[in-house]
């Protein structure tokens, strides 16, 4: 049975089985009509032909899943995306289908994490100097939220990062009401480094399966450098 918002009549949604890889559900997406609006760190972003839903596709993000699964199940938010399903993949990757969404006033973006008043842990400097007239019980609530997800990655991940919040993760739907979309986030360089280092307790949290998967997000791209990251990934684990 298909989640509800799944697929409408104005939406050609392929079925995408859970057994697919990331880039076979962009296959498959883009063969129904889908085009690519983005690329990030670890994910794909498709649009459907009505500009009506997104799906962002990753081959693995634990921090992103944290977050859309919330988002999925919690209470509803007027600055979240509204998520209508997620659908794994193989290799722990996975399908958020929701809103589509445009980038976003840059000035007005940048208040609203202001008034958020969460510390950006990636390394990017938040201004403290705006106003934000729109603050209200759904921000105190989402804050709660994002420190909570925080919180929780922390718990599970040797190599969480914590909070992401900054202007770049926010964007705005049809009618210019900003959301944030990706709020904290797994320090994938670390990721990297450990794998590189050969230090296989700093990637206890993850499987072979899913470092394999990691190791095909978009900073990975065909080629030498590529190549010899993933063998000394198969021989840490041989």
């Amino acid at each position: 049975m298909e989640p509800p918002g799944y697929a409408t009549p104005m939406t050609q949604m392929p079925h995408i089985p859970k057994e697919a890889s990331a880039a076979q559900a962009i296959e498959l997406l883009s063969a129904a009509g889908w085009r690519e609006v983005g690329i990030g760190d670890w994910s794909w972003v498709l649009a459907d032909p009505e500009d009506r839903l997104a799906a962002r596709v990753t081959p693995f993000d634990p921090a992103y899943l944290l977050h859309a699964k919330a988002a999925l199940e919690g209470k509803p938010n007027r600055w979240l995306p509204r998520v209508e399903a997620i659908l794994p993949l193989s290799g722990d990757g996975h399908v958020v289908l929701m809103e589509r969404l445009w980038p976003a006033d840059e000035e007005a973006a940048a208040a609203f994490c202001a008034a958020l008043g969460i510390r950006n842990e990636s390394g990017y400097q938040l201004r403290t100097d705006l106003a934000f007239p729109d603050a209200d019980d759904d921000l105190a609530r989402l804050r709660e939220r994002i420190l909570a997800l925080s919180a929780e990655g922390a718990r599970r991940y040797r190599l969480w990062g914590g909070s992401d919040v900054r202007p770049g993760n926010v964007m705005a739907d049809a009618s210019g009401r900003l959301k944030l979309v990706d709020p904290v986030f797994l320090r994938g360089l670390s990721v990297l480094e450990a794998i590189q280092a050969g230090e296989r307790e700093l990637l206890a949290d993850f499987t072979l399966q899913q470092l394999q998967a990691f190791l095909t997000i978009p900073p990975f791209k065909p080629g030498p450098e590529t190549d010899e990251v993933r063998a000394k990934l198969a021989a840490l684990y041989a």
